[in-house]
């Protein structure tokens, strides 16, 4: 997985995602506030993001698959602290959304096969 190919610009995409998910904190008004990024967040997102970015840049594929099962279990984590008074990551659905999509994209990212380019139909 390259910066060149598509699979590695779609990681590239949502690890960069993940790293810019704490301007969601610069955000003072509930109207324009729309995920709640607070707290350990503040380090979930930004972590996980550079392990995405790194696993491209290295061109391992392993560090993406990471990211994304680190983006999913934190998704886990937010689901099951709903309504509860620990809530390890302080956020809530919308937290829990943007951790989910993250880790799946990276996810499906990560786990699809790359296509070699002799075997490409043009």
């Amino acid at each position: 997985m390259t910066r060149s190919d598509a699979l590695g610009q779609a990681a590239l995409a949502l690890g960069a995602a993940g790293v810019a998910s704490p301007v969601f904190a610069l955000s003072t008004s509930s109207n324009n506030n729309f995920v709640l990024v607070q707290s350990l967040g503040l380090v979930v997102f930004p972590a996980l993001g550079l392990v995405a970015i790194l696993g491209v840049v290295l061109a391992q594929r392993l560090f993406v698959v990471l990211a994304g099962a680190g983006f999913a279990l934190a998704a886990s984590v937010q689901l099951f602290q709903f309504g509860r008074s620990t809530n390890g990551l302080d956020g809530n659905g919308s937290t829990f959304s943007l951790l989910m999509a993250i880790g799946i994209g990276l996810l499906t990212v990560g786990l699809t096969p790359s296509i070699p380019p002799s075997d490409e139909t043009a």
